[in-house]
């Protein structure tokens, strides 16, 4: 049985409100998943806002395959724009979040970068791998987690959720079938 070499790095969102950013590298081959910033504390006087560091991405933008956004917060996309300018890549988002990322490029004048929108349920092929989007409900309608496919099994990343089991729209309701299936199918990590 063949093995990936995997990587998987947090650049930000670690104990702390705000500033979601992963890093998932698969046999030489970056995914991010979310690009967020936080508010700075009280004593922080003329700082807007907090960044992660893009300092690996920037040393390895030639192996990034995609960005993933799965909601349009700006704990988990504020920090696109600031990333896009240093690491043109195509990003991978819900419809609603489409527009806000496409209005972000247009007024920061970022060049190279497509915006794919990404349906609940899909199932695309990225940079050789097979990747899920699957349902979350969360107070953003269309958000998704992922799951990148690997020889070892998928690594799963739920995005931010809530459990609400109401009768939602289906804009905000999660899938709990294809989480089960992907749960079936192996997980490496979640």
């Amino acid at each position: 049985m063949k093995h990936n070499n995997v990587k998987i790095m947090p650049l930000g969102g670690q104990a702390e409100v705000g500033k979601s950013m992963y890093s998932i590298e698969v046999d030489g081959k970056i995914f991010i998943i979310d690009a967020g910033y936080r508010f700075p504390e009280v004593d922080k006087l003329g700082v807007d806002v907090i960044i992660p560091n893009f300092d690996y991405l920037k040393d390895n933008k030639d192996k990034i395959k995609a960005i993933f956004i799965t909601h349009g917060h700006d704990d988990v996309m504020g920090a696109l724009p600031y990333l896009l300018k240093q690491v043109p890549c195509d990003v991978y988002t819900a419809p609603l979040a489409v527009k806000e990322v496409q209005k972000m490029i247009r007024q920061e004048h970022i060049t190279g970068v497509r915006v794919h929108s990404v349906k609940r349920n899909d199932k695309k092929r990225i940079g050789k791998r097979r990747v899920v989007f699957f349902p979350i409900t969360h107070a953003y309608p269309g958000t998704f987690g992922l799951a990148i496919g690997t020889e070892q099994g998928y690594i799963v990343y739920s995005g931010e959720f809530i459990e609400d089991y109401d009768d939602l729209d289906d804009a905000y309701r999660a899938d709990f079938t294809t989480i089960s299936e992907l749960g079936n199918e192996g997980v490496l990590v979640l």
